[in-house]
């Protein structure tokens, strides 16, 4: 066996365990990127704020998460957008103390303009209704329905997905040419017809074309979507390999602060830490946008908020990227990650998240990452079809193999 037959026999096994994946992924992908979109068309009660108040001024998210939890004794936020989107619901995931006696929702929806509740739902189960259409098809997306364990599978899947990126792309090369070879041609032109279609040929050439050359034209985003997908589903690897980059882990530095027992009923409250986030970021970077997007995040377990903001140096349309963490308690400010000075690996990182979620370049983007999607399960497809087409000849090479070799031994 060559070495390029040992590369085809990798590429292959890895398509055939990875297209199942890659198929629900893709296709589930596509629709996730227009997630905000259709959760208008499925839940619009709960997502959009009520008729009449456009235009009305936007009450203080701080304000409105005091009331909700005045009314819903028991339940604790922990992550707070500070920025709602025109037109839309303040969207709050919730837990609760006693998990034993907790109510079957972990989302609550609230009119940024009124103070109502819109509604409430347990994010991911598709038992009540259209309303959680689009959480069910993202929990299918990341972990398959299957929690944790889901994760990690999905996780292992996109390590590989990776490492076959680098395998597909270098068996769409060019062989080497022979020594004796009678016109030796350009390089670039025997890799031309790798990226052409040859519409009019067999339906098993057709086939392999759309395998190869649309695995080609799309292969820079096979590539992004492949490595994000590994940096959410596992950071226990992505995180170490970012920091020998000369990254940062966000995860490891979370975990340097961690307490011997959560602070749960810290010092500072939510309209204190948004205060207090406020002025440390702009302490640390005069380049804040005054009108951001912004967010605060409690974590008990290292006893700090995490204060997010904007700056001029931000990816562009994701925004929120830059953050300072400070304790808990006395507000001293513990770690700082601005956009305008972070590492190289942590800035291809925000880069390529933020292109797999679909949150740069507006509508175009979103196009673009539906189209990719559904080019992935077609990637899927075609390779299965591949696959069975030839296994089929091979059969069929060794079945008449197996009966000459019988008609030769008979007297």
């Amino acid at each position: 066996m060559t070495r390029r037959q040992s590369w085809v026999l990798v590429h292959r096994w890895a398509g055939l365990t990875l297209a199942l994946f890659l198929t629900i992924a893709g296709l589930t992908g596509a629709a996730l990127a227009w997630q905000d979109t259709i959760e208008a068309w499925t839940a619009p009660g709960l997502v959009l704020a009520r008729p009449g108040t456009a235009g009305a001024a936007v009450r203080d998210p701080v304000a409105l998460v005091g009331a909700a939890q005045a009314r819903h004794p028991g339940m604790v936020v922990s992550f707070l957008p500070l920025t709602v989107t025109p037109g839309h619901a303040l969207r709050l995931r919730v837990t609760w103390q006693d998990p034993d006696h907790a109510p079957d929702w972990d989302e609550l929806f609230i009119d940024p303009c009124s103070g109502q509740e819109l509604g409430h739902r347990r994010w991911g189960d598709l038992t009540q209704g259209i309303t959680n259409l689009m959480p069910f098809v993202y929990r299918l997306h990341y972990s398959l329905l299957m929690g944790s364990w889901g994760e990690w599978v999905m996780g292992l899947a996109a390590l590989v997905w990776a490492l076959d990126c680098l395998v597909g792309f270098a068996l769409t090369l060019p062989r080497r040419q022979r020594a004796d070879a009678p016109a030796p041609r350009v390089w670039l032109s025997r890799w031309r017809p790798a990226w052409a279609v040859r519409w009019r040929a067999s339906r098993t050439k057709v086939t392999f074309d759309l395998h190869r050359a649309g695995g080609l034209w799309i292969w820079p985003a096979l590539l992004v979507f492949a490595l994000s997908s590994v940096s959410f589903n596992l950071p226990q690897i992505y995180g170490p390999a970012m920091r020998a980059l000369g990254g940062r882990d966000a995860n490891a530095v979370l975990a340097s602060f961690s307490l011997p027992s959560p602070r749960l009923h810290p010092a500072i409250d939510f309209a204190a830490a948004r205060a207090r986030g406020q002025m440390l970021a702009r302490e640390v970077d005069p380049a804040v946008v005054p009108r951001g997007t912004t967010w605060l995040w409690h974590v008990p377990s290292a006893g700090v908020y995490v204060y997010g903001f904007t700056t001029r140096a931000d990816i562009p349309d994701a925004g929120g990227g830059s953050r300072v963490i400070f304790d808990s308690n006395s507000g001293r400010l513990m770690a700082t990650t601005l956009a305008r000075n972070a590492p190289a690996a942590n800035r291809f990182t925000d880069w390529i998240v933020a292109l797999h979620m679909a949150r740069v370049f507006g509508p175009v983007w979103q196009m673009m990452v539906s189209l990719i999607g559904a080019l992935v399960a077609m990637l899927s497809v075609t390779g299965l079809l591949i696959w069975h087409k030839r296994r089929a000849a091979r059969l069929a090479r060794r079945t008449a193999q197996g009966w000459l070799s019988d008609a030769h031994v008979k007297p």
